[in-house]
């Protein structure tokens, strides 16, 4: 009986592996490109901080001046012409703020938010600045210490690279992961906070650590990254994670499959 149970399994398997395997994963406009982007986590090391930016009325900025005033910096990295992601993460940002109400950007900490086009329009920049400056629950008195900057293609660059930020673009589009960085006072990062939502105790410890000068950890949780891409035209947007969880699964049901099958054979040799 147990045989047929194998003949049966591995037919299953392999009838549905081609389908599971094979079609997702060309839903993906370039595979390729996926991986290569992402974090690299350089937890301990210092930013560039000798880097000018433009303000969202192109004033000139440099990044050092957010630093040295025994504040943590959280650091952001979106493009506010992105369809996807970028909206959601500066959502979760500003949702993660209005949660703490004794711990508030300007006397606590500050915000900066950096978009990655170089090509991105000051008033795009400035819409939704303003935009998320006006929903800060502290009002105009907190909205100063939020920032949002963009710059030169060079100095982006200068930026992404020192915090392990790995983005590609594509057609008019950009492939990017999806996260903060939390930033001590002297500018070096003590710890990465991923996804579009950040739970407001993990957001406030993580400021405490930095504020305090501590390098933190990411937890295994926290280390499942959320991508931001272009996808084919079909719809079938986010193939990538759902094949990621199909080949978890399928790894996890053959396990079980096979841990049945060898109790089931010890058990017909002891009736033999």
């Amino acid at each position: 009986m147990w045989r047929f149970f194998i003949f049966l399994s591995v037919m299953y398997i392999s009838s549905t592996a081609p389908a599971l395997f094979t079609s997702d994963a060309q839903a993906l406009s370039n595979v390729n490109d996926v991986e290569e982007i992402g974090f690299d986590e350089k937890l301990a090391s210092s930013i560039d901080l000798d880097t000018e930016f433009r303000g969202e009325s192109g004033e000139a900025v440099n990044i050092s001046s957010f630093f040295g005033q025994k504040k943590p910096v959280v650091l952001s990295l979106a493009y506010f012409t992105c369809p996807r992601l970028c909206l959601l993460g500066t959502d979760g940002v500003l949702e993660a703020i209005n949660q703490l109400d004794s711990f508030r950007p300007g006397k606590d900490y500050t915000v900066v938010t950096v978009s990655f086009d170089p090509e991105e329009p000051l008033d795009v920049i400035g819409e939704k600045s303003a935009r998320y400056k006006k929903a800060l629950a502290g009002g105009a008195e907190e909205a100063k210490d939020w920032y949002f900057l963009t710059a030169t293609a060079e100095n982006i660059l200068r930026l992404t690279d020192s915090v392990g930020f790995r983005f590609k673009k594509d057609g008019e589009e950009f492939a990017h992961p999806s996260g903060i960085v939390i930033l001590t006072p002297d500018g070096t990062i003590s710890r990465y906070l991923y996804g579009v939502q950040y739970d407001p105790r993990n957001f406030k410890l993580s400021l405490i650590e930095a504020s305090e000068g501590k390098i933190g950890s990411s937890e295994l949780l926290n280390k499942v990254l959320m991508f931001c891409y272009q996808f084919d035209p079909v719809g079938k947007r986010y193939a990538l994670a759902a094949l990621n969880v199909v080949k978890a699964g399928g790894m996890v049901t053959l396990t079980v499959l096979v841990a049945f099958l060898f109790m089931m054979w010890r058990r017909e040799r002891k009736t033999h």
